[in-house]
């Protein structure tokens, strides 16, 4: 089995800014937590949630002039970390060395707060990831959450795969997935991580509205993108190539509770009908088929993901494969590159076990 802990030196999408406020919120990944919140300029800082007193969750405390008030004991700790006041003890009394806890780098990008975990020096850490311009800036937003019973890599897994809809999602849209032949594809593979395409040739043959609106039988083009460590995107269209075509995106952020728990954040962005007042209705479409994935992801014998050798692969499997050579290399302690950004194929062939 591969182990089941925060990769080093990477950026983590774990929280929506908007949840982020001047009161302490806790983000737990992998039973680690931290503590998040707001300072007067509007800032964002994130520190170790755990007072090195005796171990209360700062996140049950307050803020006071900036600074993080323990619950426990009053213990007061600034943005960097350090006490600089301990209640009981005199005016004037030497704060001892140890009392002082971890702070983490953030970013504010794209609706989402980023920690980075590591300890590489600013210059040295990876970027941001960079998603698609025309998503972001012309697509509308549906914001959503939840606690799946679930491992947070084998629901990526499924995030990241191109044929699991016929059967997974066989009573909602699956059914029209045109899939009656060897799915094969090449992975792009970048040090952040790697993205895919398979286009189908129709939804087919039924004459219905969506036909007709479309001008014909559309094509359904997929793509599919991982983010390392915990992201995935997959990009929808339906449509004859024009700028009629329906488009989904849809980004989910995976923070692992646990071994068998993960908390979702999930954002579909939509061209079709942007307006506010359909959100709930388009929330509630992706949430059913996100729980259709976690019902059957949360059956699977091992919810630790097995070594690649380990279980049968097929073709299709090609993207969730790289993903899992990627775990390997980071639980293993190879680096991230910095330098070697540039991108190469593997075609599915060379990927099989």
């Amino acid at each position: 089995m591969l182990k089941n802990f925060m990769l080093k030196n990477f950026w983590y999408a774990c929280e929506f800014s908007a949840e982020i406020t001047n009161k302490p919120k806790q983000v737990l990944i992998f039973n680690q937590r931290f503590v998040l919140y707001r300072n007067f300029q509007g800032q964002i800082i994130a520190l170790n949630d755990q007072c090195p007193h005796r171990g209360a969750a700062f996140s049950l405390g307050w803020i006071e002039k900036d600074c993080l008030r323990c619950p426990y004991h009053g213990w007061k700790f600034q943005a960097d970390g350090q006490c600089i006041e301990i209640p009981s003890n005199a005016p004037g009394t030497p704060i001892p060395k140890k009392a002082r806890v971890d702070n983490y780098p953030i970013q504010e990008k794209y609706g989402f707060v980023w920690l980075f975990y590591g300890d590489l020096p600013e210059a040295q850490r990876p970027p941001l990831p960079t998603f698609p311009e025309d998503m972001v800036s012309t697509m509308r937003p549906v914001y959503d959450h939840s606690i799946d019973n679930a491992n947070y890599a084998r629901l990526m897994e499924a995030n990241l795969d191109f044929t699991h809809v016929i059967a997974v999602h066989k009573k909602s849209f699956g059914q029209r997935i045109p899939i009656n032949k060897t799915i094969k594809y090449q992975v792009e593979k970048y040090d952040w991580g790697a993205v895919a395409k398979v286009n189908y040739e129709s939804l087919g043959n039924a004459k219905n509205f969506l036909n007709f609106l479309l001008g014909g039988r559309p094509e359904l083009k997929t793509k599919l993108t991982l983010y390392l460590p915990n992201v995935t995107l997959a990009e929808i269209s339906v449509g004859r190539g024009s700028r009629f075509d329906i488009k989904f995106g849809i980004l989910v952020a995976h923070l692992p509770i646990d071994e068998n728990k993960t908390r979702v954040k999930r954002v579909l962005y939509r061209n079709v009908l942007p307006l506010p007042w359909l959100d709930g209705f388009f929330r509630n479409i992706d949430h059913k088929l996100a729980q259709e994935d976690t019902v059957v992801v949360s059956t699977l014998t091992s919810q630790s993901i097995p070594k690649i050798s380990d279980e049968l692969h097929v073709a299709a499997d090609a993207l969730d494969i790289t993903f899992r050579q990627f775990l390997q290399k980071h639980q293993a302690g190879f680096p991230l590159s910095q330098h070697n950004q540039q991108q190469h194929s593997i075609h599915p062939s060379k990927l099989m076990f």
